[in-house]
């Protein structure tokens, strides 16, 4: 991915944190048009950089605001596009001498930019929230940048003619915001003449196309689905007469080709052969589009399309759609006894259909060997982030004896069928498998302290133990823990079920790292001793939304990523922590039903002064069935404590991560201080053992 670096002259003062962005101003721009962006955040260092893929050169400008209270806080820039930069989304981040900061996504449109009365600095609430103070749309197309306040909406005027076509579009979780738009247009008595909540393809934002029936003032409403108050709470609204794409077939295409797109009544060609291998979608458009560009995906197999009249040679991709409500699609592949296949849909996650699959492979006497995404949620002590609305379906099936052709069905869980269920239907030989997923989109290391990286581990099968690493440590880099537990034995095993690893990160004394990109990888061992090795892909960046519950989120309610962004997990080294913390294991006592561990903590401060929390956090990473107790300082010397964990029969025998959090206030600001891993042995616990005995660290 081609990035700009630029310095940042714009903030004063000596950066003491890590940055971050909190806003950016305004979150879009006409393309082809240079324009001014304000950086809104902290520690906004004077000699950073700022990290972008976007086409353009950034020119340090002086702050409007300046004094003790905004130093650091903003940074401000004359953006001058290059010729190149297009309609899109655009990363930012800033690097200074202190760290990374996170990602905020900038958008580039086709249309002036005009901003939402009521967003503006000093304006009043709730003032355009009816038709009477609707604010005025222009005649000509236009975005409008709002923002919504929980309860609040907004209300626009638009003036017409008896039968003009107008399109109104919300761009927000497309372009980082947390809000889940809805889009009303009334008439002057207040009917509701046309709505859209979440539209073929762009996901959960709106789009509507308008014909209007008479000459007059007409209302366009924009809402949050839940009202809810979300931090990051911006919108785009677009208005115009322009087209757009109603559909996309095929969703994907094999890299290294030309690949035909059928978009509505538009055909195109996507360029697949220079999509690099690290990537698994680009993007395509209409030519000329005010539309933002569509995800495409990119495989490796030999590409099929349907209909197909004879039975699928695996490695296959099948490009395909359930045109028709309650269709159900059959596919025959070739196989042999003993073959372990795995079929994949691409389909919802990529955001270009609505199709929610379940898939289910039969062998020729028609008996069902398999099926997955209709399946209840796994009750898995070791899962994690569960959603009850699951995303694309994934099916793994070890062919029977005496079974040379497998029948795979797809079909949609609520029988519904159309041009916008569309789907890529990949199958492979492949035995088991696990895939990887970084659950920090950065990190910032701090010289002579550490990190925590968790990792989720999706199990496809594979059962056994995982080691976490760094590929592409630097110098300077300590890579300890990693260690996930194998699966938990279950005796019915859903198709996928997930494990969690910390990796934790350590600099050493007086070292800040450079800014880089390391790359995190799993291995673990099959059954015939070879490894097996994956790549974790990263999220880019990790927006969160309001609302979500215990019970598992919905889709509109999971926190917004960026895989597309095709990141692994950006690093770079801060200053040194106030404090760094240790522990050790003190004790082990054999218990009846499990083990008493007892472990003791040890701060060793910078600043004799700083406060300390009464008790630390601890983790002993994938146990089962554990429990903290009688955490506590000791009264002769607050810098040390104890704690005692209690495992039972339920935890798996196995060698567990065991790591502590302190959490301090540094000049009214929390600072996270994570102790470096200890590995911890937990036997199986047998009937006969009752007699106390003890332990150490290992």
């Amino acid at each position: 991915m081609k990035t700009n670096w630029v310095c940042l002259f714009a903030a004063v003062g000596l950066s003491a944190a890590p940055p971050a962005i909190t806003d950016l101003q305004p979150r879009g721009a006409q393309k082809g048009r240079p324009f001014t962006l304000t950086l809104v955040g902290k520690e906004l260092a004077e000699g950073g950089k700022v990290w972008s893929t976007m086409p353009a050169t950034f020119t340090p400008m002086a702050p409007e605001k300046t004094g003790p209270m905004t130093e650091g806080r903003y940074a401000t820039f004359l953006v001058e596009p290059k010729p190149e930069l297009g309609v899109g989304v655009y990363p930012i981040r800033v690097i200074t001498s202190n760290g990374i900061s996170n990602i905020q996504l900038f958008t580039v449109g086709a249309f002036p930019e005009f901003a939402e009365e009521e967003s503006k600095p000093g304006a009043l609430p709730n003032s355009n929230d009816s038709i009477e103070n609707a604010q005025s749309l222009p005649a000509a197309a236009a975005t409008i940048n709002g923002t919504l306040r929980g309860p609040d909406r907004d209300i626009y005027r638009v003036q017409v003619k008896a039968g003009e076509r107008r399109v109104f579009e919300v761009e927000a979780r497309r372009s980082g915001s947390a809000i889940d738009p809805v889009l009303r247009v009334s008439d002057q008595s207040g009917k509701v003449i046309a709505k859209s909540e979440d539209s073929p393809l762009v996901g959960l934002d709106a789009r509507l196309e308008v014909t209007f029936p008479r000459d007059g003032y007409y209302y366009v409403e924009v809402h949050d689905a839940r009202y809810s108050a979300q931090t990051y709470n911006f919108y785009r609204l677009k208005t115009g007469a322009y087209n757009f794409p109603h559909e996309v077939f095929p969703l994907g295409g094999r890299r290294g080709e030309n690949v035909e797109v059928q978009m509505g009544t538009q055909k195109l060609t996507a360029d697949l052969r220079t999509v690099p291998a690290r990537e698994k979608r680009t993007w395509i458009n209409l030519p000329d589009s005010p539309t933002l560009p569509l995800p495409f995906a990119v495989g490796d197999d030999p590409e099929l399309t349907e209909p197909l009249t004879r039975t699928v040679t695996i490695p296959a991709t099948i490009n395909a759609r359930l045109a028709t409500p309650a269709e159900k699609d059959r596919y025959e592949f070739l196989v042999s006894p003993g073959d372990t296949v795995t079929f994949r849909i691409e389909a919802r996650e990529l955001g270009t259909s609505k199709l929610m699959a379940v898939l289910a492979a039969f062998d020729e006497s028609g008996k069902q060997i398999a099926r997955s995404g209709d399946e209840p949620l796994g009750e898995d002590p070791y899962t994690v982030g569960q959603s009850r609305t699951a995303g694309d379906p994934f099916l793994r099936v070890e062919v029977p004896a005496g079974v040379k052709t497998l029948t795979l069905t797809v079909e949609d869980l609520a029988l519904r069928g159309g041009p916008g269920y569309a789907y890529r239907l990949n199958a492979r030989r492949q035995g088991v498998d696990f895939r990887l997923t970084l659950n920090a989109p950065f990190v910032n290391i701090p010289a002579g302290g550490s990190v925590a990286v968790p990792v989720a581990v999706e199990r496809r099968g594979f059962d056994s133990e995982i080691q976490l690493r760094v590929a592409n440590a630097p110098k300077g880099l300590k890579v300890e823990g990693g260690f996930v537990v194998a699966g938990a034995p279950i005796k019915e095993r859903p198709q996928t079920r997930n494990s969690r690893g910390i990796l934790v990160l350590s600099a050493d004394p007086g070292v800040i790292l450079p800014p880089m990109e390391l790359t995190i990888e799993g291995a673990g061992r099959l059954d015939d001793g070879t490894q097996l090795v994956r790549k974790a892909e990263g999220l880019g960046l990790n927006v969160g939304v309001s609302g979500a519950t215990l019970q598992g989120s919905v889709d509109r309610q999971k926190p917004i990523t960026a895989p597309w962004l095709a990141l692994e997990l950006p690093a770079a080294g801060t200053k040194a922590p106030a404090a760094t913390l240790e522990v050790k294991m003190l004790s082990r006592k054999r218990m009846a039903e499990g083990d008493e561990l007892k472990f003791g903590w040890k701060w060793t401060l910078r600043d004799p002064m700083q406060p300390l929390p009464r008790a630390v956090s601890a983790e002993m990473v994938g146990a089962g069935d554990v429990r903290v107790i009688d955490a506590k300082a000791d009264p002769k010397d607050k810098t040390s404590g104890t704690f005692l964990m209690t495992t039972t029969k339920l935890t798996r025998p196995s060698r567990y991560d065991l790591y502590v959090t302190g959490r301090l206030m540094i000049d009214g600001a929390q600072e996270d201080i994570i102790s470096r891993p200890i590995t911890v042995e937990i036997e199986e616990v047998k009937s006969s053992d009752a007699a106390p005995s003890t332990g150490s660290e290992r």
